[in-house]
Parts: structure tokens; C-alpha cells; sequence
């Protein structure tokens, strides 16, 4: 059953104003510095990740759970407040694929809280056949769990799935997972997706602008060109 995994922030909506204020104004109650450039290194990855990099030898599991909480209830208390708008091409490809019998998931790093709020925002619900968060996940991506997670979820091989992404790292993790990819945004026209591409093996990833770019034929093309991949994450890593 062919199925399309959802990144959320930066690819069904701009996110990303939102997300930076929040980083800010929580990190800097406790006196850490964070610009623009680092957050946009981060973006894709899950929290403790991120915490425990910022923090180095201080980052204990206490303080990174605290700060952790503490960002996501500032984005859930902003989100009424900012404007959150869907992004290009997004509205009717799900029409699109809801319309064509698609699985569709989001598959996102963010928590659970923040997902549902998110897409209630937005009013998306009906559109998915299951919300699925990597926040509690050991490793974030470009760990390839969280994407093996929503295939089970509903029932569907790796191979069946394509994932939408904004982010180097969840475009690594669909390689790893041994799904084919399409990179929206920015990625698309960075020097960093093609040197991913090259250096971690996996199914055909297809760079575009926004989603008006893209098409039924190459949206089959990637399906069509699933196969067994030897770039799956190493059990040991």
C-alpha cells in the first residue's frame, strides 16, 4: 500500500519563526546563547539531541528534561499567536493523494502535544491515517526508527514509503530506512543534500523548490524505484 510520511515542521507548515522564538526565549532563562545559524543546524532533530550538545558536561538528564518541557509548553502557549501558514503545494497534495487511496502520516520529532496542536492549527486531522512522534525516541533522526515506526504503524513495508522532508538529517533517516525521499525547501538547492546523497547509499531522493514543483510521475518514479538497500542504520550504532 503506497504511503507518504510527512515531516511537519518546515515542510506542512512554516514553523519556523515559531520554533526559533521558542528556542530563544527558553534557553534564555537560563543564560545560553542561541542564534539563528545553530538553530537551523539543529532543525530536524529532536530536543535531547540538541540539549545535550548545548550543554555539554551540564546537560544532565534532569536539566535536559526540564528545558525540554519547558520549550515545548512556550511553543504550544505562542502557537495561537503566530501565524503558522501551510506551505506551497501542500494542500493539494494531500487532496491528492487522500483522493488516490495513499497512506499519509506524520512523522515528526516533535512531541506528541506539539503535533496534535499543530495540525488542529491547521485543521489537517482528517487528512492522516496516523500522527507519530520521535520525542521519546532513543536516537532522533538521522536515526532511521521514527520512519520505520510510522511504516508499522500502518502496516506497510520501508519500500512503500516516500518521505517528505525539510532537513538533511530526516532525508538521512529515509535513506537509512530504505525510503525513497522528495527534499522540499531550501534543502533542495543546498550543497549539503548532494553530499549527503553521495556519501549515505539508499532509494532516490528528489529535490524540489516547493511542492507545486512536483508530480505525479516522479512521485510514482520514486516509488517504482523501491528496492532492498544495504543503507539501513547499523543495529550497533
Amino acid at each position: 500500500m503506497r504511503t507518504v510520511l510527512w515531516d511537519l515542521d518546515g515542510t506542512l507548515a512554516d514553523t519556523e519563526a515559531l520554533h526559533f522564538h521558542s528556542w530563544q526565549a527558553t534557553l534564555s532563562a537560563y543564560s545560553i546563547s542561541y542564534d539563528h545559524a545553530t538553530f537551523l543546524a539543529d532543525f530536524g532533530r529532536n530536543n535531547q539531541e540538541i540539549l545535550t550538545r548545548l550543554l555539554g558536561p551540564d546537560g544532565t538528564p534532569a536539566l535536559i528534561a526540564e528545558i525540554s518541557h519547558r520549550k515545548e509548553s512556550t511553543f504550544r502557549s505562542l502557537l495561537p499567536t503566530f501565524s503558522v501558514p501551510v506551505l506551497p503545494g501542500v494542500i493539494d497534495w494531500l487532496d491528492n493523494l487522500q483522493a488516490a487511496g495513499v497512506r499519509q502520516v506524520v512523522s515528526s520529532s516533535g512531541t506528541m502535544a506539539n503535533i496534535t496542536a499543530t495540525i488542529a492549527r491547521l485543521d489537517l486531522g482528517d487528512y492522516f491515517m496516523a500522527l507519530m512522534s520521535g520525542y521519546r525516541l532513543p536516537r532522533g533522526k538521522p536515526h532511521p526508527a521514527l520512519f520505520l515506526n510510522s511504516a508499522a504503524a500502518v502496516a506497510v513495508t520501508p519500500a512503500d514509503c516516500i518521505v517528505i522532508e525539510d532537513s538533511v538529517a530526516g532525508v538521512e533517516a529515509a535513506r537509512r530506512a530504505g525510503m525513497g525521499s522528495v527534499a522540499v525547501g531550501k534543502l533542495a538547492v543546498s550543497p549539503a543534500l548532494p553530499s549527503l546523497l553521495a556519501s549515505v547509499p539508499g532509494q532516490p531522493c528528489r529535490p524540489v523548490s516547493t511542492l507545486l514543483d512536483l508530480s505525479w510521475p516522479e512521485l510514482d518514479g520514486l516509488w517504482q524505484a523501491a528496492h532492498a538497500v544495504d543503507g539501513f542504520w547499523p543495529a550497533s550504532a
